[in-house]
Parts: C-alpha cells; structure tokens; sequence
C-alpha cells in the first residue's frame, strides 16, 4: 500500500502552470475511443467504482466548468453533465468494444459481491481538498485531489486495495481525481492554448476547495458513454 509521503512525492509534478506543450495541441489516442470527431461521446463500456458526489460539490465543479466553455469551448469536447461528476475509487474493465468487455464486467460483478458479503465497507467519511486543475495524460483535464492528511490517505488506501481484488487496476497507484472535461477530438491551436493556460491559472489560483466524500455513496457503476453512468448498487449497502 502506498504512503501519504510517497504519494505526495508522485503528484509533485501537479502545479498551477498548466502542462500542454507548446504550439498546436493534439489529444492523446485515448480520447478518440472515446470521443467522436463531432465532439459527441462515443458509445464506450465498462465498470467501475466511484464516489458520488453531493450536490452541492457537483453545482461548485460544473460553476469551474462554465467558466472553461465560456472562455475555450473550442479545447473540449461536449460537456459532461453535472450529475455525472464522480471521483473514481478505482477502475475495472473499460472497451470501445461491448462483445469484448461484457464477461469481464459480468464476472467483476459478481466478484465484487462476494467480496463485500466476506469484508463489508462500513460506514465512514474521507476528507479531500482540491490540489490543481491539470492536464491528464492530454486526454482530460482534470481537478486533482489530496487527502487532508495521512489518516485520510489510509482509508482511502485500504478501499481501493479492497477492489484490487476484484481486477487489478491497468495503473498502479491511485491519483484522486474528478474529471472536468474531455478534450476536443481535434485538437486545438497554439492560440487557444494560451488562452487556456490563462483560464487554468485563474481556476488554480483560489485552492480552497474541500471534499468530503461518503462511503455511503460509493457505488459500482457501469457505463455507456462518459456521460452515461448507472449504479448498480452502494457498497455499503451489502453486508
């Protein structure tokens, strides 16, 4: 399990300058899976489990989000509704593809129910703050989050190992995270790209954003779409 010091080490790198490059940007190849070249979100399946948030988190986020299409809609692809915004616990199985992730979803299921029935989730909160709003691997961007100290970190740690049971993530570690928007399938140009570094600095520069997330609302969801979520069932409510 990693320690809050080594996590805050890893995220060292999240700062308020945004990390585009320069010149003209082209999204990474992750986001044509998952974005048409209209900009609409294509048809993308999976599973996973998130934090819901409450909603006056969610009014806050999509208030950061009207500020980002006001002033740079030509960065981003469709919005993504309000009532979508999550924070991911963990991932499991994701594919452009429905034939090729339906038994893997099926059986992570399945797996995940056996596993609350023999170590159920009680109970409890996890206080985040807001960290940066930075670029994710040129696919989204994204506001980072922090636990507020060590004790949080912990629980947080010991529910994502939990589902590490059910499917190892594709990445290591946990980066909390709640995605703000998805790039434009195009790209943007260098132009744009400063206007957006400037938009980013002014949404960095108050950080006193704070989280408090409730495993009572921690679901496994299933997907559709990036803007199509449904939750199967919270995860405290098996026991």
């Amino acid at each position: 399990m990693e320690k809050y010091d080594e996590f805050l080490a890893r995220i060292s790198y999240q700062q308020s300058e945004l990390q585009i490059g320069k010149g003209n940007f082209i999204a990474d190849g992750r986001v044509y899976r998952k974005v048409n070249e209209d900009n609409t979100f294509k048809a993308f399946y999976g599973d996973t489990v998130v934090f819901e948030l409450d909603c006056d988190t969610k009014k806050k986020i999509a208030e950061m989000t009207d500020i980002l299409y006001e002033y740079v809609p030509e960065c981003f692809c469709e919005r993504l509704p309000e009532d979508t915004f999550h924070m991911t616990l963990h991932d499991l199985s994701a594919s452009d593809n429905l034939s090729e992730v339906a038994c893997e979803v099926f059986d992570n299921e399945v797996h995940l129910l056996q596993l609350l029935k023999e170590a159920p989730v009680k109970s409890q909160t996890v206080k985040m703050k807001m960290n940066y709003v930075v670029n994710m691997v040129n696919t989204s961007l994204i506001m980072a989050l922090v636990p507020v100290d060590e004790h949080e970190w912990n629980k947080l740690q010991k529910l994502y190992t939990l589902i590490d049971k059910v499917k190892l993530c594709p990445y290591p570690f946990l980066t909390p995270h709640i995605t703000l928007a998805y790039y434009n399938h195009k790209g943007f140009s260098e132009l744009s790209a400063d206007k957006f570094r400037k938009v980013v600095e002014k949404l960095n520069a108050v950080r006193n954003f704070e989280i408090t997330l409730q495993t009572d609302r921690l679901f496994y969801q299933k997907f559709i779409s990036m803007k199509d979520y449904f939750s199967v069932f919270s995860m405290t409510s098996i026991q």
